[in-house]
């Protein structure tokens, strides 16, 4: 048996990406995104009690931007409450003035 001696491998530097700063930074970016996505599209249940008007005039604008627009009830719900936490500094403005008279 004749024994074949091997040498390395040939040196072909496009099996491997080049990793740079650039390349690294452009990975980090992406995996960010996918992870943003990924908590976008994510559901979740929560458990508050209120008063039945408040929730009657929610429910009533959930219905009317649904019926309107056709958008999916759970996105309108959404959209409506990154609106009111958008608001959060004013309501709490309000509720301290509320609250000192």
């Amino acid at each position: 048996m004749n024994a074949t001696r091997m040498g390395p491998p040939p040196a072909d530097d496009e099996d491997e990406p080049e990793v740079t700063r650039a390349s690294v930074e452009r990975e980090r970016r992406r995996r960010q995104e996918v992870e943003q996505a990924a908590a976008r599209t994510a559901m979740t249940r929560r458990s508050w009690y209120t008063r039945a008007t408040a929730v009657d005039a929610f429910q009533r604008a959930v219905d009317d931007i649904h019926h309107a627009t056709r958008t999916p009830k759970h996105e309108v719900v959404a959209a409506l409450l990154e609106a009111a936490a958008g608001q959060a500094d004013r309501v709490q403005r309000r509720l301290s003035h509320a609250s000192h008279e």
